[in-house]
């Protein structure tokens, strides 16, 4: 505004130009930023790796999801299973590699694999490999050829389990069957059918070479059940026959002071095994005989 000399009628506004007016601006105090928690989460933004999402802070649980969830700085780390080499392919490993949320190439997520360049080794594997531990539960498998012969008749038993019938005198009877690392048992239950004269031979050979045979050492029951029915577990491994007797030798195949000669024909040639029975007479003329052995 312009002022002009006074006037009465202006004396308000020459007082008003005259007079300058002050305005006295007050202090306002400054703002103070507090710290900054965006997501809520309780971690502020210096120290949150992603103060947009409440499950991402240094509290958080690492998980399989391609995140640095408590930002330390790696993603996905000590998390995820456990991994094995599995160098043969059957899904049973054995060298730890380490934890991941992804197989690795080549690896299994179940150890316990004891040969792990074989692919029918591994833990409850059903397959059979001769001389081998095939499922991984520290007993090795054992192929076992068994030649068994009755005069006149019998039965073979493997560890409680009835094989199959003996072979008659004149040429016996031959048996596979699997074994394993440990203890065994091998009976024989045998009668004679004229009650005249009886008598039992096993040749047992094992895969690695190593043979047993009937002989002395076995034991037979004194006081077997007539009616073909025997001691319950008879067969099993662990049977208490301490108070059975030990078997007669009646002699070796091919001795000509026994009545058997050069039978059984389908016994390995050269088998030591010697034709055994008991010290009775011959109207006892059932028995059982039995043997335990230890496999490696």
């Amino acid at each position: 505004m312009k002022c002009h000399p006074p006037q009465p009628a202006l004396m308000l506004l020459l007082f008003a130009c005259a007079t300058p007016v002050k305005t006295v601006v007050g202090s306002r105090p400054s703002r103070t930023s507090g710290p900054v928690d965006q997501d809520g989460d309780g971690w502020e933004e210096e120290e949150d790796c992603n103060d947009q999402d409440a499950t991402v802070n240094p509290d958080a649980v690492e998980e399989c999801n391609g995140v640095d969830d408590d930002c330390n700085g790696e993603i996905d780390d000590g998390v995820g299973d456990l991994w094995f080499v599995d160098a043969d392919g059957d899904s049973y490993g054995r060298a730890l590699i380490g934890e991941s949320c992804d197989p690795p190439d080549g690896a299994a997520p179940i150890a316990g694999d004891c040969d792990d360049d074989d692919p029918d080794i591994h833990p409850w594997s059903t397959a059979l490999v001769d001389g081998q531990d095939s499922d991984c539960d520290g007993r090795k498998d054992w192929l076992v050829t068994i030649y068994v012969a009755v005069d006149d008749a019998g039965e073979l038993c493997l560890n409680s389990e009835v094989i199959g019938p003996a072979g008659g005198w004149t040429t016996g009877a031959v048996y596979e069957g699997w074994l394993s690392t440990g203890t065994n048992t091998v009976g024989i239950h045998g009668w004679d059918t004229g009650h005249v004269i009886t008598a039992a031979i096993a040749h047992l050979e094992i895969s690695d070479g190593s043979i047993w045979v009937t002989d002395s050492t076995w034991r037979y029951d004194p006081a077997p059940d007539q009616d073909g029915i025997g001691k319950a577990g008879w067969c099993g491994i662990g049977f208490d026959d301490s108070s059975w007797d030990l078997a007669k030798d009646i002699g070796p195949i091919g001795d000509p002071s026994n009545p058997w000669g050069h039978a059984p024909t389908l016994f390995p040639e050269g088998s030591p095994a010697h034709w055994i029975w008991d010290h009775f007479p011959v109207d006892l003329n059932t028995q059982y005989l039995r043997t335990e052995f230890e496999l490696p």
